[in-house]
C-alpha cells in the first residue's frame, strides 16, 4: 500500500510540494482507506438485531436521566424482574414490578390496573420489555404510564412479557 502511494508522487513533485501538503495528502488518503475498512467489518459484525441494540440504548437513556435527577420522559428499555411487590391500591390499583437493568440499576415499574390488564404469570429472573414514563427518585426511579392514553398516544406505553404485550 505505500508503495503504491509513493508511486503516485514522484520525487520531483515531492520536492516541489512543501512537507505539510504531503502529510496531509497522506493523512486523507489513508484515512480513506481505514475508513472503508472499518465499514465492511462492521458489516461482519452486524447481527442484525437492531431491536436489542435499542432496548441496551434504552437502560443507557435511563442511567443518563437518573444521573441528571431528571424524569417525565417516554423511555422503552428491558430488564431483568427482580421482585414482585404486592399491588399498590391507592391512588389507584397498579401492579408493581421491581427490574435491575442491564445497567445493575433497579428500577420499580408501576403498571396501572386500571388503565391495563395485569401481566401474568410473572416470575424472578424472567426479562420483561416496558416503555412508559421514566420518573427519578433516589432509589433509581420509577416507570409509570405503561397503557394506552387516549388523549396521548404519543405518551402511551406497554409492558411485554413472554411474547403478550399489555397495554
Amino acid at each position: 500500500m505505500n508503495r503504491v502511494l509513493l508511486r503516485l508522487i514522484s520525487k520531483d513533485d515531492y520536492s516541489s510540494m512543501n512537507r505539510n501538503a504531503y502529510l496531509a495528502f497522506l493523512v486523507v488518503i489513508l484515512s480513506g482507506c481505514f475508513n472503508n475498512e472499518s465499514q465492511q467489518l462492521s458489516h461482519l459484525y452486524d447481527d442484525g438485531n437492531d431491536q436489542a441494540e435499542a432496548l441496551l440504548k434504552g437502560a443507557e437513556h435511563i442511567e443518563f436521566l437518573y444521573k441528571q435527577q431528571r424524569g417525565g420522559v417516554l423511555v422503552t428499555s428491558v430488564g431483568r424482574i427482580t421482585k414482585i411487590l404486592d399491588n399498590q391500591q391507592t391512588p389507584y390499583v397498579s401492579q408493581r414490578i421491581l427490574i435491575r437493568l442491564s445497567s445493575g440499576r433497579k428500577i420499580l415499574i408501576q403498571h396501572n390496573l386500571n388503565e391495563a390488564p395485569a401481566v401474568n404469570n410473572l416470575a424472578i429472573g424472567e426479562m420483561i420489555t416496558f416503555s412508559g414514563i421514566y420518573n427519578w427518585n433516589s432509589q433509581g426511579g420509577m416507570i409509570n404510564a405503561t397503557h394506552q392514553i387516549a388523549d396521548l398516544p404519543q405518551r402511551s406505553g406497554w409492558l411485554k412479557y413472554q411474547d403478550i404485550t399489555y397495554q
